[in-house]
Parts: structure tokens; sequence; C-alpha cells
């Protein structure tokens, strides 16, 4: 969660900067502001989700192998123990 809020507040600073610096009728003509802008939201999205992603991974491994000693030690901390 926390890198989508940091890419958000980035995208929102990068918004005032091209807003100040080109002009708000500027921006309606150059396409490119608004693909950096969704690109730094979605980059913090995507980095959520491999850090999500990649916290449960070792657990559904150990899970597969039917590995009780390995399940206990891998899935105790994560957001993904049940």
């Amino acid at each position: 969660m926390l890198p989508v809020l940091i890419r958000l507040i980035a995208a929102t600073l990068f918004g005032v900067a091209a807003t100040v610096t080109l002009g708000y009728e500027a921006l309606m003509t150059h396409a490119w502001v608004d693909v950096i802008f969704w690109t730094f939201i979605a980059t913090g999205a995507a980095v959520s989700a491999v850090n999500i992603s990649w916290e449960c991974i070792p657990c559904h491994l150990a899970r597969s192998a039917r590995r009780l000693d390995l399940t206990d030690r891998l899935c105790a901390h994560t957001p993904c123990h049940q």
C-alpha cells in the first residue's frame, strides 16, 4: 500500500509541476503528461501487487509440498496465513 501512496504523491507533484511549467491549456494538448501521470500510479500498484504475491509464494509452495514444518516457519508472519 505504501508504494501506491508514494506514487500517488509523486503523480500529484508531477501534475502540479507540469501545470505550473506548461500551463493549463498546454496540458490539454500534450498527451505525454497524462501518460506519465498514470504511469506513476500504475507502477505503484504493480509494486504493491508484486510485494503481496512475493510474501505469499513461499507459503503456497510449502503448502503444496505438504511440509508442515516449512508451512509453520514460512507462513507464520505473512498476510496470506490462514
